[in-house]
């Protein structure tokens, strides 16, 4: 009852018979197969992206900062 998304959380608290909210969370927590998939899943999309240098903070010249760590413009 606690991961179906028609179902308020709140009801499932009642049901249960639990005083407070922080007790019928517990049955939220991820299952360790449930918590590798999500970190697989995060390492593909990341994967996936373009990988952009970082903006140079203002003040700096960034052609200058090419120069200093070897990168060619």
């Amino acid at each position: 009852m606690a991961r179906d998304p028609q179902m308020p959380l709140t009801d499932v608290k009642w049901v249960l018979g639990h005083a407070h909210l922080s007790t019928t969370e517990i049955y939220l927590a991820a299952s360790q197969d449930e918590v590798i998939e999500s970190v697989l899943a995060h390492h593909a999309r990341r994967a996936r992206q373009p990988v952009l240098p970082p903006a140079p903070a203002p003040g700096y010249d960034p052609a200058s900062l090419d120069v200093l760590f070897g990168r060619r413009p």
